[in-house]
């Protein structure tokens, strides 16, 4: 089973509730992946009907690259003929 930073990190939906004054509080959990600490500003921008949130970088943020070793030779490292088809010379 995954835990609460795992299931934010993987895209799992949540509903937030604004209230009587207009505000949504973001789940703890949320704060935690993201690094946002009190008095933080997030900076936001609408886009069509999605609010973008963008919290300053944090050095808690893990990068897309955490965890390479990991990859166990998952990542083709020359993409070839498949992706670019058969050379010419």
């Amino acid at each position: 089973m995954k835990n609460k930073s795992e299931a934010v990190a993987s895209g799992k939906e949540f509903t937030l509730k604004v209230d009587d004054s207009g505000r949504v509080m973001l789940p703890k959990e949320f704060r935690d992946h993201l690094g946002i600490d009190p008095n933080d500003e997030i900076r936001a921008t609408l886009v069509g009907s999605v609010l973008e949130l963008n919290p300053k970088q944090s050095s808690k943020l893990k990068t897309a690259t955490a965890g390479r070793e990991t990859w166990n030779n998952t990542t083709p490292i020359d993409a070839g003929e498949g992706l670019f088809g058969m050379r010419d010379d």
